[in-house]
């Protein structure tokens, strides 16, 4: 019996089964919900299926709207805040699946924004830093990362600022900026040697990154005591340290 036929047969005795007849709905409303083209009604009618299953399955379902982009972007907000309602209204039923989308997905920012309303601080911080570092801040990169530091950034939450400041060693310079952007929105000075540092780092070759260093050296008023020398060699050229030790431009 080839791979293919088993495959098949293996789907018609699902579809026998209640379990697998609802696998099978949910899916294909998850299916629809997605789709790009299809007309807003369609997919309203698919997520109102999916909310009424309510399943962890049919909320992951939902969840996973906000990985797409229908052809009308302004639509496609409005539908995605609609989602993001009815993902709330679940409440802790909603968690795991939002969790779970999080880990799965690279567009993050919805998903993130309604876990913010369903978790207290002190459990979705954590979470974050665990999908943000996947265990080896050096590997931190890329879009998602970036979503995922911009939700830092609005959290108000000083234990934020330990587990950005790994950040500032990923390899994806957009990255690096987010974490530089988090921190000077902190304003915690435990960030300000791991800035000194990123600056004066060799091996940092983007400058983007210094201006941004320079940047929010400047804002913060911190001083460079300790790395003056190093300092105005890695600076950019429209900065300049002070005499009392800071940077301006």
């Amino acid at each position: 019996m080839g791979p293919v036929l088993l495959k098949t047969i293996m789907a018609i005795k699902d579809l026998l089964t209640s379990e697998g007849r609802l696998k099978f709905r949910i899916q294909r409303k998850t299916k629809t919900l997605l789709e790009r083209y299809a007309q807003h009604d369609a997919r309203m009618e698919a997520a109102d299926i999916l909310r009424e299953i309510g399943t962890p399955e049919a909320i992951f379902g939902l969840a996973r709207r906000f990985s797409s982009t229908s052809e009308n972007l302004g639509t496609d907000q409005e539908e995605k805040k609609r989602i993001q309602d009815v993902l709330v209204a679940f409440g802790d039923d909603a968690v795991e699946p939002l969790q779970r989308y999080i880990r799965s997905y690279d567009k993050v920012t919805w998903a993130i924004d309604a876990l913010k309303t369903l978790q207290p601080r002190d459990a979705l911080i954590p979470f974050l830093f665990e999908v943000l570092s996947e265990g080896d801040p050096v590997r931190i990169r890329g879009e998602k990362a970036h979503q995922i530091l911009k939700a830092l950034e609005n959290l108000d939450d000083p234990n934020v600022v330990d587990g950005v400041m790994p950040c500032l060693s990923s390899s994806d310079d957009t990255v690096r900026i987010a974490a530089i952007e988090c921190l000077e929105v902190y304003g915690d000075e435990r960030a300000r040697e791991p800035l000194l540092e990123t600056l004066v780092n060799p091996d940092e070759d983007s400058m983007r990154v210094k201006m941004k260093i320079g940047e929010a050296l400047e804002k913060l008023e911190w001083d460079v005591k300790g790395y003056r020398k190093r300092v105005e060699s890695a600076l950019p050229e429209q900065f300049r340290v002070t005499s009392k030790g800071r940077i301006t431009h």
